[in-house]
């Protein structure tokens, strides 16, 4: 999966897109919680925030848990995907960029890179053991990030 595109200019809807530009899934974030969905062969996993502080997590339609993620620390931009020995860890790369590193204990299977620093398209890319589900989901994380810092710098 190497692109997520915006659908449009203002809208926090991406495309996941193959490099051949063929689509494999959507990634969507509401615009008033913090909460989703990630749509994936027709199929819509959402994604909601359970409590004020406590994990995302990501459901299949028939409400079975999926996957979840637990944010550490408020003063990091940092998730840690819970289920595995060891975690998939998505992770910002330094304090002044939105590059974002996924690493499994400490090695690096993945990055979240932006394609341009105007642009909120990004670059993505995954070893082959990363399952495309949870590489949407690490996406929908990190994009979520992107969303925090847009909306506080617009405040």
């Amino acid at each position: 999966m190497p692109t997520a595109e915006p659908k449009n200019w203002y809208s926090w809807d991406f495309w996941l897109r193959e490099p051949t530009g063929s689509t494999v899934g959507e990634v969507r974030l509401s615009s008033w919680r913090e909460r989703g969905s990630v749509v994936l062969d027709g199929v819509k996993y959402p994604i909601r925030r359970y409590g004020f502080l406590g994990p995302f997590v990501m459901e299949a339609p028939d409400g079975s848990v999926v996957g979840g993620a637990v944010k550490p620390s408020a003063l990091r931009r940092e998730f840690v995907l819970d289920g595995l020995d060891p975690p998939y860890v998505v992770r910002a790369v330094s304090a002044v960029r939105r590059d974002h590193a996924v690493l499994r204990g400490e090695r690096r299977i993945g990055s979240i890179v932006p394609a341009s620093w105007l642009r909120r398209r990004a670059t993505v890319e995954f070893t082959e053991e990363v399952p495309l589900l949870s590489q949407a989901f690490m996406v929908w994380l990190t994009l979520l990030l992107w969303k925090r810092a847009s909306d506080s710098a617009a405040s």
